[in-house]
């Protein structure tokens, strides 16, 4: 009959989509774009900060982020990150409680504390490290813990963009261990070695010398790794501990990579070609070890702590019964 629906029919449910949304909650909507204008200003062009109090906090952390010296390129790519990352969460979002929650707004003063006493000293990196805190206590404010607690994490990524202090200081003692690696490993494979510090050369001298300099610490390996670690773990795993491991395993992984990567350019520059393995090789083979160390150690770990080795196990042994029992069937 006319109107009568097939008990097998799908009925699809459309998405709630942000210009529905802003549309059905017209009150929430201004205050957003109250508070987001505000939060706009303050962090985007009042200009407060650097040498000639001519940059705004998000001003001062593209430009510091673009310098070599720093490693934190990667920070020009946090803002598309989140804006993924609540695309993605977008769904749960909608359809979380919300009820606002004074405690937040209670964490976003605490937020604007930092802010003025970061104004009131001309500390950039305090100002923008205020940022997420005002921004997480706004959104429990406004909607409560069960939304607050699908962005915090977006709010916390925006410290990936704030170079750390003294990051170059730390740099010395992994040039000095992948050094000490580097010539631990070519011992190993007979080759006279002459290692001080970070510099490392052939003996007799002259057929090679190399110095292992803040490029080539491991550093942007280590901050790089650490950043996917966070963002794969946050979107993967379920419990705390887990994601927690996962970036934890960021720093041995690395340092290891990069000691791999230092120790194979004083094998190819002693056993084949001096200028290969200064140029061409040094160039590719830091992306070369990042892969094979880093990503796969790190997708290696979390299929260790999800009991991957457990599964495998149960799959042989459910192989194994059913070759048997097809066996003793024919």
């Amino acid at each position: 009959t006319a109107g009568v629906k097939k008990a097998d029919e799908v009925v699809a449910i459309p998405k709630p989509s942000l210009i529905s949304w802003l549309k059905q909650h017209p009150v929430e909507t201004t205050l957003l774009l109250v508070i987001g204008a505000v939060l706009t200003y303050f962090y985007g062009f009042w200009e407060f900060f650097g040498n000639r109090r001519e940059l705004s906090p998000i001003m001062w952390m593209w430009k510091v982020c673009a310098k070599e010296e720093f490693d934190y390129r990667h920070g020009h790519l946090i803002p598309l990150i989140i804006v993924g990352l609540l695309w993605y969460r977008w769904p749960k979002l909608v359809a979380a409680k919300k009820r606002s929650e004074w405690w937040g707004l209670a964490i976003a003063i605490i937020g604007i504390l930092f802010f003025v006493m970061a104004a009131r000293v001309v500390q950039a990196r305090v100002a923008a490290g205020s940022l997420p805190i005002v921004a997480f206590g706004l959104i429990a404010y406004i909607w409560g813990r069960h939304v607050a607690r699908y962005l915090f994490f977006p709010c916390c990524l925006i410290y990936f963009a704030i170079p750390l202090p003294g990051l170059m200081q730390a740099t010395t003692q992994l040039q000095v261990f992948s050094t000490q690696i580097a010539s631990l490993v070519g011992g190993v494979f007979g080759i006279e070695l002459h290692a001080v510090g970070s510099k490392i050369q052939s003996v007799p001298e002259g057929k090679w010398n190399f110095q292992v300099d803040e490029g080539c610490s491991g550093i942007r390996s280590l901050v790089a790794l650490t950043l996917i670690a966070a963002i794969y773990g946050h979107l993967t795993q379920d419990k705390l501990w887990k994601k927690i491991l996962l970036i934890a395993s960021a720093l041995p992984l690395a340092v290891l990579a990069n000691a791999g990567r230092v120790s194979t350019i004083v094998l190819i520059a002693e056993f084949i070609d001096v200028k290969f393995a200064a140029s061409t090789y040094h160039n590719w083979s830091g992306f070369v070890f990042f892969l094979l160390f880093g990503l796969s150690g790190l997708l290696f770990l979390a299929f260790l702590i999800n009991g991957g080795l457990k599964k495998l196990g149960r799959r042989k042994g459910a192989v194994s019964v059913v070759q048997k029992g097809g066996a003793a069937a024919s």
